[in-house]
């Protein structure tokens, strides 16, 4: 992730390339240096540009949403929203699909 926006406190992230065990530790620091200090009123995660999503990128969108109640995915691949459907995250926070 290198690209975020905040706007009317509305924090949104790009996830790009790969979210897995070897980077997972890296993007989320990067995350939580974005988040840091700010009054976020929600946050929109954009994953247009994400080709693939592990057990350890699902566990950091899980913690993004522990602490902010309003949290919603955009432009998910479908492959990727396949994975977070299985898991339930649809219960947990809007989620839209990108357009194929």
């Amino acid at each position: 992730m290198k690209k975020h926006v905040l706007e009317n406190q509305t924090l949104t992230l790009f996830l790009m390339g790969e979210l897995n065990s070897f980077n997972a530790d890296d993007e989320e620091k990067e995350i939580e240096s974005i988040i840091e200090g700010k009054e976020l009123s929600s946050i929109i995660i954009d994953m247009g540009e994400l080709t693939y999503i592990s057990s350890a990128g699902l566990r950091i969108i899980a913690r993004i949403r522990q602490r902010y109640d309003d949290v919603t995915l955009i432009n998910v691949p479908e492959s990727i929203f396949h994975i977070l459907d299985m898991v339930g995250f649809q219960n947990l926070m809007r989620i839209q699909k990108r357009d194929e």
